[in-house]
């Protein structure tokens, strides 16, 4: 072997043996992704069942020193684990470094969706509703966890079928309507006594509503108790 392949040789050889030395020393990418994981799912079994964790991908191109002394992960996020949330993982030596991990914590629950498009205005009755698996954490505005608070209650805006119902598209039922015949309750003591009105706007349940009296033409303030029925005091 002449002097030139020699050298050629050894060339080849420190170069072989310099990558892998330096490869040595390369923190696995996916290592850190893994204690951003791990630190995720335990965060989010503090309160939820079942919880599933998607860790995004760190570039395949980041070069960090291995940490001989072992990974710190921490967050600055005091909210519920769940959702979109980013992780930080750290290295304290013999190279100081940091990196930042997105993840998503998904947690899924039966939901109250739409069984079929809903049209503005519509009171809402138990056939319009059914029950879906839902990733809670991707509903930013939240959700109606009661059907009870959902039957009985006016559309604000139409609802495609399959969206989930949330409290910003109801509003409670219209029970009373301007102009309406009602009947006036005032009770006194032991003594109940119902006269005849007409509804000056329209009410909900609860609501304080004026009422013009049909005998007296008065105009009397009460409270909507049920369809039709306003409660005043005498």
């Amino acid at each position: 072997m002449n002097t030139s392949w020699k050298q050629k040789l050894s060339l080849l050889v420190a170069l072989f043996f310099g990558i892998n030395a330096y490869a040595d020393t390369v923190h696995p990418i996916n290592a850190i992704e893994q204690a951003a994981y791990e630190f995720s799912l335990a965060k989010a079994q503090e309160n939820f069942d079942n919880p599933q964790v998607v860790t995004g991908k760190l570039d395949s191109r980041l070069r960090l020193k291995s940490c001989d002394g072992g990974l710190t992960v921490f967050s600055k996020s005091e909210s519920v684990w769940i959702g979109k949330k980013t992780v930080g993982v750290q290295c304290n030596g013999p190279v100081a470094w940091t990196v930042y991990v997105p993840v998503q914590i998904k947690v899924f629950k039966p939901v109250y969706v739409a069984a079929r498009a809903l049209e503005a205005n519509k009171i809402i009755a138990p056939i319009d509703l059914k029950l879906q698996q839902w990733d809670v954490g991707s509903l930013n505005q939240g959700y109606v966890k009661d059907r009870k608070l959902i039957i009985g209650q006016q559309l604000k805006y139409p609802v495609a079928l399959g969206s989930v119902i949330k409290s910003t598209h109801l509003r409670p039922q219209k029970i009373v309507r301007r102009g309406e015949f009602i009947t006036l309750v005032a009770i006194a003591g032991s003594m109940e006594v119902r006269m005849n009105g007409t509804a000056l706007s329209d009410a909900t349940l609860g609501q304080r509503i004026k009422v013009k009296n049909s005998s007296s033409k008065r105009v009397v303030e009460g409270i909507v108790d049920a369809p039709g029925i306003v409660m005043v005091q005498l």
